[in-house]
């Protein structure tokens, strides 16, 4: 699985996966790799990933939420382009 943030700058991310974490400062565009092990019930459930990415500033100066994708196995899986502040998906 990759944990993606695109856009041009630095920012702030955390996120859940494999583990819990939070990069700063971080120079965009970022990318993680994890792999994630389901166990017990996860393999029913499910295991919630997510990434929080910080603020971007954009073309026009403003600050806006930071693009970010999950992909699973070369499949996008979940992004934040209607607006949300941030990106998940429910692995199975």
């Amino acid at each position: 699985m990759v944990l993606e943030v695109s856009g041009q700058g630095t920012t702030d991310i955390y996120y859940a996966a494999d583990t819990n974490g939070s990069e700063s400062n971080v120079m965009l565009p970022w990318s993680k790799t994890v792999v994630v092990e389901l166990s017990g019930a996860e393999r029913t459930s499910g295991r919630l990933v997510s990434i929080v990415p910080g603020s971007v500033r954009a073309a026009d100066g403003r600050y806006v939420v930071g693009q970010c994708r999950i992909v699973v196995d070369g499949n996008e899986v979940a992004n934040n382009r209607n607006g949300q502040s941030r990106c998940e998906h429910l692995l199975k």
